[in-house]
């Protein structure tokens, strides 16, 4: 990797207050000294304020705060100039570090330099960008608690476990002059690894909740043309996001909205009415809406006494409810069917608690670490393979110990992948392009 002094603005571009733009590397103080025209150096954590030349021009004051290697963000010696958020002098200043030695950082780059300098794990940078795009305060808490090494420290404790358990097992091999192993090293070996087992198959299983966490959950609403979906969204919401009307069909396209409901993003997805139909743009108005009940995590199906609910083959968690009860009472047997009238507001509440209830089994026990990518998942799943594997392997025969020893180092080069100790290129570009250039 290059070691060149980068350079970027770490705030938003547009005019505002201040700006932060932000250089790492070992040229930073350097450049700075050049631009703001003087040589006192300036000391680890101390904000001074300086004046700021562009080729001998003053165009501003700024604050210059240095953070020196290695106790800085990316392990370098990093300085951040808090100049005025002009968007002319924001350009001006980046223009002359760049002429001064320094290149525009590429997306995710500072954090990367974090990572290879060994002052954040790959779980813990994922946690930045996770962080920085977090949509309810319930995700930053998860994230800032990942970023402060919440999950690490599980991971690494199942690590050590493993390493515990191969130790054993490779002094049996090669130190060991006993033929066999005796009764109470064997029930060692299987109890350790079973524990590690559970372990890891209860972090795989935090992934739905982290996901949820990070990406938020889909709540389709379903049914036919004006059996009253957009205005029971509208009311959930509390706005008149959907147009509605007495006219069937309304709804022609699909309308998404976020909101929060306990703590997690939900998008609210307001589909069109399905039916038969031989118009073009309604025909494409409910292909979309079939897309959309696949993707989602929960439907809430419609219907009311003349019109029926729509049949939806795929398994889907689903909540039936019966609209415009204010007109015509639901008179059927189905005691888990809401009874609602969604422009009276009857049962709307009633039914928003339920809503709440099926994803509030992704609320996060603020204890527990999450996994919160596919990437982590997919790591996990890998270590679980390889403990398995270990496991029946020692229990069909508990003498030869060399395949479950390969397949315990198998775990642990799949929690040091999980963790980014070793890695390859491919994952990192993957996971740090996904940044925001200044960070």
């Amino acid at each position: 990797m290059s070691v060149a002094t980068i350079v970027s603005q770490s705030t938003p571009s547009g005019f505002s207050a201040i700006a932060v733009i932000r250089l790492s590397g070992n040229k930073a103080t350097n450049i700075v000294a050049k631009i703001s025209n003087t040589d006192v150096t300036l000391k680890h954590q101390k904000a001074e304020l300086r004046p700021v030349y562009i080729k001998k021009k003053l165009i501003d004051e700024a604050i210059f705060t240095a953070f020196m290697s290695p106790r800085s963000y990316t392990g370098e010696d990093i300085v951040e100039i808090s100049c005025h958020g002009n968007l002319h002098i924001c350009e001006a200043i980046i223009t002359e570090t760049v002429r001064l030695g320094a290149r525009i950082a590429e997306p995710g780059e500072y954090t990367k330099r974090a990572f290879l300098n060994g002052k954040l794990n790959l779980l813990q940078a994922e946690s930045v960008s996770l962080l920085i795009n977090a949509r309810s305060l319930e995700a930053v808490k998860q994230q800032t608690k990942n970023l402060n090494g919440g999950a690490t420290e599980k991971i690494e404790q199942i690590k050590k476990d493993l390493i515990s358990v191969l130790s054993h097992l490779e002094y049996e091999l090669d130190v060991s002059e006993d033929p066999l192993l005796n009764k109470t090293t064997i029930n060692h070996i299987k109890t350790s690894l079973k524990t590690c087992l559970k372990n890891t198959a209860s972090m795989i299983k935090t992934f739905e909740r982290g996901s949820a966490l990070s990406n938020g959950v889909k709540v389709a609403f379903v049914g036919k043309p004006n059996v009253g979906k957009s205005t029971l969204v509208n009311k959930i919401l509390g706005i008149e996001k959907s147009i509605t009307s007495k006219i069937p069909g309304t709804t022609r396209d699909l309308v998404s909205t976020e909101t929060i409901l306990k703590g997690i993003p939900v998008t609210l997805v307001d589909t069109a009415g399905i039916h038969t139909t031989k118009n073009h743009i309604e025909k494409e108005g409910i292909k979309r809406s079939f897309k959309e009940i696949k993707t989602a995590d929960l439907i809430v199906s419609l219907f009311c006494k003349k019109l029926q609910a729509v049949d939806i083959k795929e398994v889907k968690e689903q909540i039936y409810v019966y609209n415009k009860a204010d007109i015509a009472p639901y008179e059927g047997d189905n005691k888990k069917v809401f009874s609602i009238s969604a422009t009276k507001g009857m049962g709307v509440g009633r039914l928003v608690q339920q809503i709440e209830k099926k994803i509030s089994g992704l609320r996060v026990n603020a204890a527990e670490p999450l996994l919160t990518t596919i990437r982590q998942k997919e790591a996990m799943v890998k270590v679980s393979s390889c403990l398995s594997n270990s496991i029946n392997l020692f229990i069909k025969d508990n003498q030869q110990i060399e395949l479950p020893a390969q397949e315990i180092r198998g775990a642990i080069s799949n929690i040091d992948l999980f963790t980014g100790k070793t890695t390859t290129n491919d994952i990192l570009d993957n996971v740090f392009s996904t940044f925001c250039v200044g960070k």
